[in-house]
């Protein structure tokens, strides 16, 4: 692929990948975008990191090489009754939305690759997770394109097709999982007396060290929460909560409850 990208709608999806993007060196004159009316967000990108506004479909598909699908899922069908008749096999089609399938992409093509990709926020400071899941057409160069390209926001995982609603359900809304902790530990430590700027600073921090222990040192999570856990100890009673108030299996039903919401969008 030539490195040209086309962003086919300009929310807040694509305003995360941009950013990341960017901040990996991608030129920006080499990102296009385009929406269906949100103009004033295409113009918000074009100031903040320098890409290329388009506001013609076909613009888009003679600029880029590489089309990334951004739009909500229920505009599928409008959107790909003017974008399938432009597409050819020059083009690599990456679908980002929930519940969208390959072999519903597809439908719109005449046997163009299609890969789909479901990254987190966190691409936003190069930091994301990205599973990916191919097409029939795509060939083991399309492949490798679409894992350098989320390479650069960060760590990439192929997967099957039939775990894509799960890997939404864990990666792709994980992060709100976690922002949802994170206020929790704040509202605890401004109940006990700290200011809000040292509550969210501890919380924060405590959160990243903790993920960056594990993603360095290759440790097993529950080993190292057992080090962290002296019998009859602070962590010990604050534990003996979460599992009270059911903290791991609500965790667990949110996944699987949000995976099944993915293949309902899906089957709509």
């Amino acid at each position: 692929m030539d490195g040209t990208l086309g962003f086919v709608g300009a929310g807040n999806f694509t305003e995360a990948m941009v950013r990341g993007l960017r901040s990996a060196g991608v030129d920006g004159a080499r990102i296009f975008a385009t929406t269906r009316s949100r103009f004033d967000r295409l113009e918000r990108l074009r100031a903040a990191w320098g890409i290329v506004p388009v506001r013609d479909k076909a613009e888009l598909v003679a600029s880029a090489s590489t089309l990334i699908l951004a739009m909500k899922p229920q505009d599928l069908k409008d959107v790909m009754g003017e974008l399938g008749p432009l597409v050819g096999d020059r083009h690599l089609v990456i679908t980002v939305m929930a519940g969208v399938a390959t072999t519903t992409v597809e439908r719109y093509f005449n046997k163009v690759p299609v890969v789909r990709a479901m990254p987190n926020l966190p691409m936003a400071v190069m930091a994301a997770i990205t599973p990916l899941a191919y097409g029939r057409y795509a060939t083991p160069e399309h492949r490798a394109a679409a894992r350098a390209l989320f390479a650069l926001v960060g760590d990439t995982v192929d997967v099957s097709e039939d775990l894509m609603d799960a890997t939404t359900a864990l990666s792709g809304s994980g992060p709100a999982y976690v922002y949802l902790l994170m206020e929790a530990l704040i509202d605890a430590a401004l109940q006990v007396g700290f200011s809000l700027d040292t509550a969210k600073d501890m919380a924060v921090q405590t959160i990243f060290g903790t993920a960056k222990l594990v993603k360095e040192t290759g440790a097993d999570p529950a080993d190292l929460r057992r080090r962290v856990t002296s019998p009859g100890g602070t962590t010990a009673v604050a534990l003996a909560v979460l599992e009270e108030r059911g903290f791991r299996a609500a965790l667990i039903d949110a996944v699987l409850r949000a995976t099944e919401r993915a293949a309902e969008l899906g089957r709509r």
